[in-house]
């Protein structure tokens, strides 16, 4: 079944009113347990611990080559996962929608504020899928609602530009015979040829976010700067491009950014800036909101390529062979159930009737 994000959702909800309610997510690509849910209680009983995990990993990368050891989820992939998903939400999260309740107000008043503020946002927190989810948060993150419409958001054509760029190299028949002889479930590695590599699939995500927040906040671009191989200098002429287009516009900028380094750029360009910094420690219970668990589970299935929830047969996919850009974009998942199980006629069912609803009401405009 081929469905959108939020059927995670259903498919939760099924386990659960099934008498299914704590869930272990496992990786089918590192054979390993990546969380427990308790979904009776809305919390995470345990994350992997960093040692385990690393463990799954040696014995994957141990019987790959150098080119495909590389690219295997690491326990830093799981920990930006939890950080995207605002499970490990910023440390500074205040001081940022203190920054977006203020330019709400701003926007509100233009006699007394005729020159509009907005934030410039680095590739890093593209990759992290920050704003998009802060509309989803307002529960599991205390986020008082906004209007996102009044947000305005400079978005440099170098950051999108270096998302695209990582969108290259796919899985050839070679690598895919590789990986069948690492991992345990051969056909896990079956499905993914002529698919993306983790680099490609996590800009994917980030295109996704570009996009999204396109469709959400009130977005522009700012162009110029030359593309060069050295980081370093590319983020000095994306800063540089910023500063031009504040000059121009005449606007305030404060730009966002994960990399304190992006910052001496920003500073030396005399645009202001924000360090968006995320906690490093993973703890070992997490209470979360149902909404964010979703977005998750997304980003793993994404990572591992595919995950099951132990005890009810589902597997979702994040990646498979003939997933499309429009797939990436619309935040598509490919979920299984073993034929004849009471969760596949249920699920079957839900997605027919969330199907027939989705093609009569114009779902996506409502808030």
């Amino acid at each position: 079944m081929d469905a959108d994000k939020e059927f995670i959702t259903v498919a939760l909800n099924e386990a659960m009113m099934a008498g299914k309610g704590n869930i272990i997510v496992r990786s089918d690509l590192l054979d390993v347990d990546l969380l427990a849910l308790d979904l009776d209680r809305q919390q995470v009983q345990w994350v992997a611990r960093e040692k385990d995990y690393d463990e799954a990993y040696g014995r994957t990368v141990g019987a790959l080559g150098e080119q495909m050891a590389r690219d295997i989820p690491t326990f830093l992939d799981m920990r930006e996962a939890l950080q995207s998903s605002l499970f490990m939400p910023p440390t500074n999260l205040d001081e940022l929608l203190a920054e977006i309740y203020r330019l709400n107000e701003r926007r509100g008043d233009p006699y007394r504020f005729p020159r509009q503020m907005c934030f410039g946002v680095d590739t890093n927190l593209l990759y992290r899928r920050l704003f998009s989810r802060l509309l989803l948060a307002e529960r599991g993150c205390n986020v008082r609602p906004f209007d996102p419409q009044k947000v305005q958001i400079l978005i440099p054509s170098m950051a999108e530009e270096d998302l695209s760029r990582r969108v290259g190299r796919k899985y050839e028949r070679r690598d895919v015979e590789e990986l069948r002889r690492a991992v345990r479930d051969r056909s896990v590695a079956d499905d993914l040829f002529n698919c993306l590599n983790k680099n490609g699939r996590k800009a994917l995500n980030g295109q996704t976010e570009v996009v999204a927040m396109k469709q959400r906040y009130n977005c522009w671009s700012a162009q110029g700067g030359s593309f060069v191989d050295d980081k370093e200098a590319r983020d000095d002429e994306m800063l540089r491009s910023v500063a031009e287009e504040m000059l121009e516009q005449r606007v305030d900028v404060l730009f966002l950014t994960n990399d304190d380094k992006t910052r001496a750029h920003a500073n030396a360009h005399k645009v202001p800036s924000l360090l968006i910094s995320y906690p490093y420690e993973v703890p070992s219970t997490i209470p979360y909101d149902p909404w964010l668990m979703t977005e998750l589970l997304y980003d793993l299935s994404i990572l591992h390529t595919s995950l099951t929830l132990k005890g009810t047969g589902i597997r979702i996919k994040g990646e498979w062979m003939g997933k499309t850009v429009d797939d990436y974009r619309n935040e598509r998942i490919r979920v299984s159930v073993p034929e004849g199980s009471v969760l596949s006629g249920l699920l079957t069912r839900d997605l027919r009737v969330i199907s027939a609803i989705k093609s009569r009401f114009p779902w996506k405009d409502i808030r």
